[in-house]
């Protein structure tokens, strides 16, 4: 793995965002190993306020205030979806329109760590919205641009898994096979908000893996 000083994407004296490799989890868990939380705030010799979350297994843009104002600033962004979440993922190719939107209600079993999607609302379900695109066709494999209008947990992989289209390596939402090094192809590609303390816009995008079928992607289409 790379460097912390590697992952950096962004920092200044109110926030501080990472390139998160696949397989790191994102703050410290009952597995006791290293998390991007941790290490960030080793880095920045400071402690840091986690602001969102990204599955061990997915790469991307992983974003952490350093005061309390910054933090209030982004948690009110996230929690009025003002804030535009951009992630790319690798499913199974299928006839499906090139442009769509899932819209599914959530409940999560914390048990199972499991989230369900279904259909129609239930009681206790939580709404979940995404739009997706098709950006590209590989080997039996499509790269889909998916914007996230709410946040769930597992929101990615419960819909997409629950349309058909479970994301590559990620058996536990349907795919049929697991990726060798244990990681999903889902990556979070750009999130867009306004600077908590200067109001400007805000755009930071993580460099795609390396590995896999994410070397195939045409990058002029993203």
């Amino acid at each position: 793995m790379k460097k912390i000083s590697e992952l950096i994407l962004f920092k200044d004296h109110h926030l501080l965002a990472l390139d998160k490799p696949a397989g790191l989890p994102a703050q410290d868990d009952k597995t006791g190993d290293p998390s991007a939380h941790r290490m960030a705030m080793a880095y920045a010799h400071r402690d840091l306020y986690i602001i969102h979350r990204l599955d061990r297994r997915v790469s991307g843009v992983l974003l952490f205030a350093k005061t309390k104002q910054a933090a209030a600033s982004l948690s009110t962004q996230w929690q009025d979806h003002s804030i535009t979440k951009i992630y790319l993922g690798i499913v199974p190719e299928a006839d499906i329109p090139a442009k769509g939107e899932l819209v599914h209600y959530l409940t999560y079993d914390a048990h199972k760590n499991m989230t369900y999607a279904h259909t129609e609302p239930i009681a206790g379900a939580d709404e979940a919205r995404m739009t997706y695109e098709v950006v590209q066709h590989l080997d039996h494999f499509m790269l889909l641009r998916i914007q996230l209008i709410t946040g769930r947990k597992h929101q990615i992989r419960a819909q997409l898994g629950a349309y058909g289209l479970p994301l590559r390596g990620d058996i536990k939402y349907g795919s049929k096979r697991t990726n060798p090094d244990g990681t999903i192809d889902l990556h979070a590609y750009k999130l867009q908000f306004k600077h908590p303390s200067r109001g400007t816009d805000m755009i930071l995008t993580a460099p795609l893996p390396e590995e896999g079928l994410w070397a195939h992607i045409d990058k002029t289409k993203l």
